[in-house]
């Protein structure tokens, strides 16, 4: 899809410091990457080999990364807040903890809670080993969406918050989706959507109430489309139990079964549809691994949560047009 003039194309991709030689890597990091583009000033905070690792994904009003660090110092100077960017900045240390310095205030965060900030604000994060997801919007894009967002400062959002919660999972579906497409990224509607959700989700991270709940929990919100994506991802994560059922994922996501089946109606599908999709796609991937080569087709069935191996051959060949045989036999492997 071509972009118009003032439009920014998606771009999927993965940065590590370790393209750098390892005797000059933090120099060489800090100059080309930390201060030109994250805007930061890195410094280590142990005597372990500095490491950063990430995935990334840039799209209009959006901005994903998701990475494994070794222990750092992150200060934003006045010098480097001098570039206009004052984006919101959500930070959720996934393994880890950071410690929080701005404005005469010192806070500490755990696995699971969130750093709220502005990027036009001087400030300093010690970080340890770890993994953290973070995101950015412009500070225009939420300003719809939260009350007198100007006074807000940086703050802290604990792990339990619901909407924290939806937001990171489907921050990770975002770079998960677009990992799968090989780093091409969504098209530039389907990332205008994906970015207008997640505003929608950051507004109701900042502001909880059950007026804000009920005003943006409607058909193609950021809420429901979070909540699919979360759906899906249980449904993928427990394909192979054959017990599996909506009323776990209810459980586990915190809703009612009738909710969960209101939202795939809206898409014209069932849950047990959806279940046994999930079902077929994992045996064709694991029929197509040279890993499971030796594993008998009805192995494979009944790993994949099937208890009926006619059942199962009726379903593959409906689904894909092919015998599972037929599927093993494309394995390059097996040629």
């Amino acid at each position: 899809m071509n972009s118009q003039p003032g439009e920014t194309p998606p771009l999927s991709g993965a940065i590590s410091s370790s393209v750098f030689p390892e005797h000059n890597r933090l120099n060489s990091w800090r100059e080309h990457f930390g201060e030109q583009f994250l805007r930061l000033q890195i410094d280590p905070l142990d005597d372990e080999p500095f490491r950063y690792d990430a995935s990334f994904t840039m799209m209009q009003g959006l901005h994903v990364s998701k990475g494994s660090v070794s222990a750092i110092r992150c200060t934003r100077t006045r010098d480097l807040i001098d570039d206009s960017n004052d984006d919101m900045v959500i930070l959720i240390p996934q393994r880890g903890m950071m410690q929080v310095m701005e404005g005469g205030k010192e806070m500490t965060i755990g696995s699971g809670d969130a750093l709220v900030r502005r990027s036009s604000e001087v400030g300093q994060t010690l970080s340890t080993g770890g993994e953290y997801l973070t995101m950015s919007v412009p500070h225009s894009a939420l300003a719809g969406q939260v009350l007198d967002i100007d006074r807000l400062g940086f703050a802290i959002v604990p792990e339990g918050n619901t909407a924290l919660g939806l937001l990171a999972s489907y921050l990770n579906a975002i770079l998960a989706s677009n990992i799968r497409e090989n780093g091409q990224g969504p098209d530039l509607a389907a990332s205008i959507l994906a970015a207008r959700h997640v505003h929608e989700l950051t507004g109701l991270v900042l502001d909880s109430s059950r007026d804000n709940w009920h005003r943006l929990d409607t058909v193609g919100s950021g809420i429901q489309e979070a909540r699919m994506a979360a759906i899906r991802s249980e449904i993928e994560r427990h394909a192979g139990d054959p017990d599996f059922s909506i009323n776990d994922v209810a459980r586990r996501q915190g809703v009612s079964p009738g909710y969960i089946r209101k939202l795939l109606a809206a898409r014209g599908e069932r849950f047990t549809d959806t279940l046994r999709a999930a079902r077929l796609d994992l045996a064709c991937r694991m029929l197509r691994d040279h890993r499971h080569q030796q594993s008998r087709i009805t192995e494979i069935a009944y790993h994949c949560g099937f208890s009926d191996i006619s059942y199962f051959n009726r379903s593959f060949r409906q689904r894909f047009g092919m015998t599972p045989g037929d599927a093993r036999r494309q394995d390059p492997a097996n040629d």
